[in-house]
Formats: structure tokens, C-alpha cells, sequence
């Protein structure tokens, strides 16, 4: 027979009475020794549940007389536990203890009796969080039903009630420090954990829930081609860390939220069902929505890596960085393009590998929310390097009428054109319509040629266009490595940009939550992410800096070993080949076809 807990009202508050019941009794010596002479069920509970005397030799190393707790079996049976140290007419120090069966009390779940334990501990919903491995909303939730229950108005109540009627349990969540200075927290802070609940723990821990990681991708429609590299390149990295264990022994999953990146109302969307879901971490490419996802994010406080490559965004966590602490971005900024552009014409002119034929140059910019390539540098840059400079930017992210461009193109007759513009689908259409009437000027664009459907789709008509990122592949044998078990895992080579990028950013954050020890502790979570240096197969990750941005070599950063290489990519004879900068570069400059054919004459 159990003792049972049952509520009787009197006033505004419950208390629990006991009826009568079976229970155990023990004395233990100093030695450890087990006195269980008054019953032999209580000879075998005790032996079976030998932790009893760890709890007892840490009530004596706590220089307290007296605690009380509840303890859960395996089989989920729940305990009331008091021990009382006495001393014996020969002077020996005994520990008394009186173990019973009991319903839980009030009702309290086993989650709530966590929770209450915790909040008896002092500690906030985001500690507690952490500790349960847990979302706050879910905390906060449990919170308000553990006061309805206990007939209580504040946290402060239910913590004095719980402690006044021994509603604590042992062991702790997140361990006795979080109930340290109550005597609970001392006994179980120098409680011994037996070796068999060690290794109960190790052979259980992969069954655990599995650390989340969100991402909103746009697999279906806009950029689909490149959701599919960032989608491939995760899988693998989990994979991988998978197979060597997983995180603590947790498994790491993928959770992804299918969205339109142009959208921005069905972006915010797809972010609050990965809140929803309790994700981790949540990762993301690039949208429209930047701006409101971040303020979104901000208030869930999971980390955050994005690759929006925007310095507006960058800005807002320098304005704002205690509330976006947890935002962070993982390729250097756009504005790091134009100034970029500029030096590189400046450096074929040099070389005499290109010599243009006259000094205009044109930009297209088609609108895409917050996008800066630093036009008024490149403006700048190209004045003191002879360059006039046309901008074309009033045209929609999709669906561009490229004929009507290729009219202004020329009419302007430019030597080098800048399409400053991510999306590969808009980059391969521009490309057919220039190639079905060229101008006699070089074609310069933005990272949608690292995408393989730009070849793939083009075919021979790719050949010499030229193409900068400011997170790329490297070439060297870590991406290479990186390279051939992508093309194991799926089948085809990755692209030059994005699958790396993600790829890269999962090993970011399982490092992170390995030292910082718990996925749900965020505040732990994010220092780690910002002071730990990462190479990866894109290069260096470092966001030990106001905008918690990685640094872009050589335009923020001369070091290397920190930052990620601007590259400036030339398609020839249909391979990627890196021409710039120094020590990455692997080949030299070559006239593209159509102007090769126009130098001839033809």
C-alpha cells in the first residue's frame, strides 16, 4: 500500500494531508552501512536503490540536520524522501530516513514538479529553459499551471510552498548548483552518482531529443536550385556529425520550413513554425524578409546564421546588439562588391589583359530589399580610375524585360557591364539576351553563376563570364575533401558558394553546443559562436566584432587566417576557375568569346 497525498482546501491555499500508508525506514552509519531491520521489502529497496546512501553522506557533507524531496524510479514511481541526521548514545552519527510511495502531489506532472524545482532555485524562465532543454514559451506555460494548482499568485508563493513541503526534486535538473544555498542542493551537489546511472545515462543519452536545426528554404520556387545547394550541403554535415556520435550523444536534424524568399509575409511564416517547433538554431540563405525576421528571432534567442550578405542588416545588430546578440552573419557584406568590381578592371587594364574601348561602365541593380554593393564607393573608385559609370536600377527582382535592357546597354556602349544581382534564374536570362546581340564589353556579375544550374542551363554560352562571391569554395584540399563526399552523398558536384556555406555553418554550430554543453542554454550558446575561429571548406568564420559578421579578405581584414576570400571567379572551358585574389587565384584572365570575336573583326 502507497501513501497518498491528498488536497484539502482551507482558505485560499491547498495543503496535502497524508492518509495512511506503507513506507520504508533506514538508518545509515557514517560507514555507509544500511540498518533495515524492520522489514524486508525495505531490505530489498534499499539495496536496489543504493543512490539513498549518496543522498544521505551529502546531507552530512552539507553541515544541515534535515531535508526533504521527492525522487522518481525508473519506472516513473514517485517518493517522498526525508533524512534526518542523529547522533547515537555512544556518539555516532546516524542518518535516518523515512522513504514513501506517494501520487504526486497536487497533481504536478513529473515536467512541472521540474519546473517548480527550478523556480524554487531562483532561477528565470530562460534558465530554466536551458536547464530542461526547453522552449520558454513551453516554461512559461508550465508555469502558469503549476500556480493554478498550487493555489498560488506569484512564483515567489509556489517557491516558498515547495520548499516549505519538501516539492523538490532530486536529483535536480541541471544539477544541485541550481537549488544551492537550499539544503536540497547541497545534499545533491555532493551526492556521488553511481556508476550504474552513469552508464544508464551514456547508453540512453542518443535517444534523447534531437537538437533542431530550422531552416526556411525556397525549394519550390525562386532560387529553388540554390535552397537545394544549402539543403545538400547541411545533410551532409549532419550526417557526418551524426556518425561520429552526434552532440553530447544527441542527434542532430534538419527541420525545414518551405517558403517564398520573395515573400515576406510567407517568410515570417515559415520562421515562427520552426519557433513553433522548438528548433535550436534556425539557418537561412537569404530573403526579403531580413529585417522582420531578425526582430522575430531576437525575442526567441536562439542563435541565428544567416547568409543574407547584406551590411543594413550587419548595421542593425551594431545599433542594437544586446536585443540581436543572437543574430550573426556568416559571409561579409554586399557592400564589399562595387569598390570590389572597380579594383579588379583597374587591375586587368594594368596587366594589359584587357584594354577597354572606351570609359563607360554600366551597373544594373535590379530593387531588392536593403541591397547596398557600396555605389557610392565604386562611384568613387571608378572617377579616379577613369570610368564613368551608368546605373540602371529601376527594375523588379523577376520577370526583367532584358530586351528593353540590352537597348540602354547599347545605346551606353560600355566597356564592362556589373549585373549586381544574386538570383541565377534572372543571371541566366540576362546572359542569353546579351549573347543574342553582345555588346563589346566584359560581363561581370554576382554569385548566381555559382549555382550548377547556371552551366548546366547555359552550356557553352557560359564561357567567360566572370562572377565574384564574397563567400565561395575554396580550392584548396579541405574543399576538395568537402567536394567529393557531397558528390557521394547526392550525386553531383556541389556549386561554388551556398553548399559550403551551409555545410560550414552546421560544424559553426555543433561546435558551439559542444562547449557551451546544452543546445537550449542561448546565452551560453552565442558567446561561444562568436569567440571560437572556424576554417571551413568557404574559408575562416571570426564574428568577434560589433556586427557579428565574418570579415571579408582583402577588403576588411588582411588576414587570411580570419576572414573569408572575395573571390572573383571566370568560367573556362566550363570549369570555375578562381582568378583573384593572391594566394587563391588559379588561373589568368582570358578575353571572353565574344570579345575575342569582335578583337578578329567578326
Amino acid at each position: 500500500m502507497s501513501v497518498r497525498l491528498t488536497v484539502q482546501k482551507s482558505g485560499a491555499a491547498a495543503r496535502p494531508t497524508v492518509e495512511t500508508s506503507d513506507y520504508f525506514r533506514a538508518s545509515i552509519s557514517g560507514d555507509g552501512l544500511i540498518d533495515t531491520t524492520e522489514s524486508e521489502s525495505a531490505n530489498r529497496f534499499f539495496a536496489a536503490h543504493p543512490e539513498f546512501k549518496d543522498f544521505a553522506a551529502g546531507l552530512v557533507g552539507s553541515g544541515r540536520d534535515l531535508v526533504r524531496f521527492v525522487w522518481i524510479d525508473n519506472d516513473k514511481r514517485w517518493f517522498a524522501v526525508r533524512i534526518e541526521l542523529d547522533v547515537t548514545a555512544s556518539g555516532e552519527r546516524r542518518s535516518n530516513l523515512i522513504v514513501k510511495s506517494i501520487d504526486s502531489p497536487f497533481g504536478l506532472t513529473l515536467r512541472e514538479l521540474d519546473v517548480l524545482t527550478l523556480i524554487a532555485g531562483g532561477l528565470s524562465n530562460q534558465d530554466i529553459a536551458a536547464c530542461l532543454e526547453t522552449s520558454q514559451r513551453t516554461v512559461t506555460t508550465h508555469n502558469e499551471r503549476i500556480l493554478v494548482k498550487l493555489g498560488q499568485v506569484s512564483r515567489t508563493g509556489a517557491a516558498t510552498l515547495a520548499t516549505d513541503l519538501g516539492l523538490l526534486r532530486l536529483p535536480t535538473p541541471g544539477g544541485g548548483r541550481n537549488l544551492m544555498p537550499l539544503t536540497a542542493g547541497l545534499v545533491d551537489s555532493r551526492m556521488a552518482l553511481p556508476r550504474d546511472t552513469v552508464r544508464s545515462f551514456v547508453a540512453t543519452s542518443l535517444d534523447r531529443r534531437p537538437i533542431l536545426i530550422g531552416t526556411p528554404l525556397s525549394t519550390q520556387g525562386l532560387a529553388s536550385a540554390d535552397a537545394y545547394e544549402m539543403l545538400n550541403g547541411a545533410r551532409l554535415a549532419v550526417d557526418e556529425i551524426n556518425r561520429r556520435g552526434g552532440v553530447g550523444g544527441r542527434r542532430i536534424e534538419l527541420k525545414i520550413a518551405e517558403c517564398d524568399v520573395g515573400d515576406e509575409v510567407d517568410v515570417v511564416r515559415a520562421v515562427k513554425s520552426l519557433i513553433d517547433a522548438e528548433v535550436d538554431a534556425i539557418t537561412s540563405g537569404y530573403s526579403c524578409a531580413e529585417e522582420s525576421v531578425q526582430d522575430v528571432l531576437a525575442d526567441y534567442g536562439a542563435p541565428y546564421l544567416h547568409c543574407a550578405t547584406m551590411e543594413a542588416m550587419v548595421d542593425r545588430v551594431r545599433q542594437d546588439r544586446h536585443r540581436l546578440r543572437n543574430v550573426f552573419q556568416l559571409c561579409p557584406s554586399d557592400v564589399n562588391y562595387g569598390p570590389r568590381f572597380i579594383q579588379f578592371l583597374s587591375e586587368l587594364e594594368k596587366s594589359r589583359k584587357w584594354i577597354p574601348h572606351s570609359r563607360r561602365v554600366v551597373v544594373i541593380q535590379p530593387r531588392w530589399s536593403r541591397m547596398d554593393i557600396g555605389f557610392m564607393t565604386l562611384e568613387r573608385m571608378a572617377r579616379k580610375a577613369g570610368f564613368k559609370i551608368d546605373l540602371l536600377e529601376d527594375l523588379p527582382f523577376r520577370n526583367i524585360d532584358w530586351n528593353g535592357v540590352m537597348d540602354k546597354l547599347h545605346l551606353s556602349d560600355p566597356a564592362a557591364i556589373f549585373l549586381a544581382y544574386y538570383f541565377p534564374e534572372e543571371n541566366i536570362s540576362f546572359l542569353q539576351h546579351f549573347l543574342s546581340r553582345p555588346a563589346n564589353a566584359l560581363v561581370y556579375t554576382l554569385y548566381g553563376p555559382s549555382i550548377p544550374a547556371y552551366r548546366q542551363q547555359l552550356g557553352h554560352s557560359a564561357e567567360g563570364v566572370i562572377w565574384a562571391t564574397t563567400t565561395g569554395l575554396y580550392s584548396d584540399q579541405l574543399a576538395m575533401g568537402f567536394a567529393e563526399r557531397y558528390e557521394r552523398m547526392h550525386g553531383q558536384k556541389p556549386g561554388h558558394s551556398h553548399a559550403g556555406l551551409a555545410y560550414d555553418r552546421v560544424n559553426i554550430l555543433a561546435t558551439a553546443w559542444t562547449r557551451a554543453n546544452n543546445p537550449r542554454a542561448f546565452d551560453r550558446v552565442i558567446p561561444e559562436i562568436r569567440s571560437v575561429i572556424h576554417r571551413g571548406v568557404n574559408g575562416a568564420y571570426f564574428f568577434d566584432n560589433v556586427g557579428q559578421c565574418a570579415q571579408s579578405y582583402p577588403d576588411t581584414s588582411g588576414d587570411p587566417s580570419i576572414s573569408q576570400a572575395h573571390l572573383i571567379y571566370q568560367i573556362q572551358n566550363g570549369e570555375q576557375r578562381i582568378l583573384s585574389p593572391a594566394p587563391y587565384g588559379q588561373s589568368a584572365f582570358v578575353l571572353p568569346p565574344w570579345l575575342r570575336r569582335k578583337s578578329l573583326g567578326r
